[in-house]
């Protein structure tokens, strides 16, 4: 078992040996599905399976090209071949995948269906066909290229301290040390090496901006922010209820976060709680919860197991198909992501391991994307295999919670053990704040599409004040301007955030499941893992055990129950 390896899915409707990184091949291919027979309900589903496991197989192609390139962010070559294929077969293949969704959803068998397997479908098939627009695939891929260029820039950046190398990822471990110079000293010279790339990124990020809005024009929004959430498939909450998050967050976890960061400050005897002091660890201890990496994978196998032992074999299997990439080194791109190999039938892992406590949240997080992903592997309709992100992110943020009574794997010594469950909990719902912030950003970015750079910065220290919980910037009003470029979401993946705070709710609230039944909580989880995206969203949050709710009284019941188990620490 120990050396269980990943058995790659064979294809069933294509041939082992057709190589579909090449366009002829894959138009062919295209062309013969658009011409596939459909006369009765089992040969439109025929039809359907065809399609997704054509589409597997590319969306494998394009996985294996993007991991290469973060993997090696500081390669030209790679960052070319990954835009050759996107722009050289990928996208090319969008119009074809228009035309098949709509044989299908014009199809007379569809509405003979079984109404409870493909009325989501529908719904989403319906949403596809109609955002759709051929002339936004040339700026598609034009924004691709460009927000590639984030990653090798920020990525390629060292500072020197106390007479070694650091990436910027590498640096920010030195935030734990007790000794405030060291923190204050490391966090200065990040903000600084930041600032010598500040013109760069911004106007990399007018350029983004100035393919982004077309899009939306073209599709007939009157912003970018309008046409974001309908192409993400928001149906079961709007533009409204995500202000209505903004302003729960604001009225009910902002103090509350600044409620606990005044006891820190007070714990580490401070004046006041400056930005190189939230994470630092008032007792002065420097958690170190493992040495390399084969330790970090080993422990979390343990860890997951013991939630449920089909996770932990999982993880084992991919270490060993060699599907984790979880070191910080130079040229590496920043941040972290579970990746599907739909074809292959696991995922790939990437991520920027330092030693830190907060690259074992980031280990369970992805590796609980990771077991979504092997929990839907027998699904035969892609669609449903790639759930929404408020679900995907569901998954990553509640394995984080559940995993936590495991955490002396990675922390023998009791104390340490209690300060990185306090730390995971405070963590939790600080994120919230932030996560406002980055969001009303976007949305003042988009709905006011006409600012310059510098009214840009300045807004997002005003966006930044308001969720602000007591962390003193005095003095450091040009680093607060500056801070959003760290945050890669903004750059890559515009308005893929805010599905991160609705997931942190629903994973506090499974948590709180778990602290009342254990077995029920995990069992909920797991039923939520297989359905993938087969249900709307608010039916998968029901499946998981929880509520789908944006007001001030749920968040307030939420936070309530936080301080009660911090306090139990």
């Amino acid at each position: 078992m120990i050396d269980e390896k990943i058995v790659k899915q064979q294809r069933k409707y294509f041939p082992e040996n057709l190589d579909l990184s090449q366009w002829e091949n894959v138009e062919e291919e295209l062309q013969i599905l658009q011409e596939y027979p459909v006369s009765s309900i089992d040969t439109l589903e025929e039809f359907l399976f065809r399609w997704s496991e054509l589409y597997m197989i590319l969306q494998e192609q394009l996985a294996w090209r993007y991991i290469d390139m973060t993997r090696f962010a500081d390669s030209e070559e790679k960052r070319k071949r990954y835009s050759d294929f996107f722009a050289g077969v990928f996208s090319r293949a969008e119009p074809y995948r228009m035309k098949l969704l709509e044989k299908y959803y014009d199809s007379p068998y569809r509405k003979s269906l079984e109404p409870e397997r493909y009325e989501n479908f529908d719904k989403i098939v319906a949403s596809t066909i109609e955002m759709f627009r051929e002339k936004n695939l040339p700026l598609e891929i034009k924004e691709k290229d460009i927000s590639s260029e984030y990653g090798a820039t920020i990525g390629s950046l060292t500072v020197n301290y106390g007479g070694k190398e650091y990436t910027l990822f590498q640096l920010t471990n030195l935030q734990q040390e007790p000794d405030r110079g060291v923190r204050e000293d490391t966090w200065r010279l990040l903000m600084e090496k930041l600032e010598t790339v500040h013109d760069k990124l911004e106007v990399l990020f007018d350029c983004l901006k100035e393919v982004r809005l077309p899009q939306a024009e073209n599709a007939g929004f009157d912003n970018y922010r309008d046409f974001m959430h309908a192409k993400k498939n928001r149906f079961v909450y709007s533009v409204e209820d995500v202000c209505q998050f903004h302003d729960s967050v604001e009225r009910v976890v902002v103090p509350f976060v600044a409620e606990l960061n005044g006891k820190k400050c007070a714990e580490l005897g401070v004046d006041s709680l400056r930005p190189w002091d939230t994470v630092v660890e008032p007792s002065g201890r420097v958690l170190k919860p493992f040495e390399n990496m084969d330790e970090f994978i080993d422990k979390a196998v343990r860890v997951l197991a013991k939630v449920d032992p089909q996770f932990g074999l999982n993880l084992q299997k991919m270490k060993n198909s060699q599907l984790l990439d979880l070191e910080n080194r130079k040229g590496k791109a920043p941040g972290g992501y579970n990746y599907p190999l739909d074809e292959t039938g696991a995922p790939f892992i990437f991520m920027n391991a330092t030693g830190t406590p907060a690259n074992v949240r980031t280990m369970l997080h992805e590796a609980g994307h990771a077991m979504h992903s092997f929990s839907t592997v027998e699904e035969r309709l892609i669609t449903y295999r790639h759930t929404t992100h408020e679900a995907a992110e569901l998954a990553s943020m509640a394995m984080e919670l559940l995993t936590m009574d495991y955490w002396d794997e990675y922390y023998r010594d009791s104390q340490e053990l209690r300060i990185a469950k306090r730390d995971e909990l405070v963590g939790t719902i600080s994120f919230l704040p932030w996560c406002m912030t980055v969001d009303s950003f976007q949305q003042w970015i988009y709905t006011n599409p006409d600012h310059s750079a510098r009214e840009r910065d300045t807004m997002f220290a005003t966006i930044f004040e308001k969720f602000n919980a007591g962390i003193d910037w005095s003095g450091l009003e040009k680093e607060k301007e500056i801070r959003w470029l760290l945050q890669p979401h903004i750059f890559t993946n515009p308005f893929y955030y805010i599905e991160y705070g609705i997931a942190q709710l629903g994973a506090l609230a499974i948590y709180r499941n778990y602290r009342a039944d254990k077995s029920k909580a995990v069992e909920d989880y797991k039923r939520f893992l297989r359905m993938g995206y087969s249900r709307p969203l608010d039916e998968l949050y029901e499946a998981a055990g929880i509520r789908f709710d944006f007001s001030a009284s749920y968040i307030s019941e939420l936070v309530d129950f936080v301080r009660e188990e911090i306090e139990s620490l």
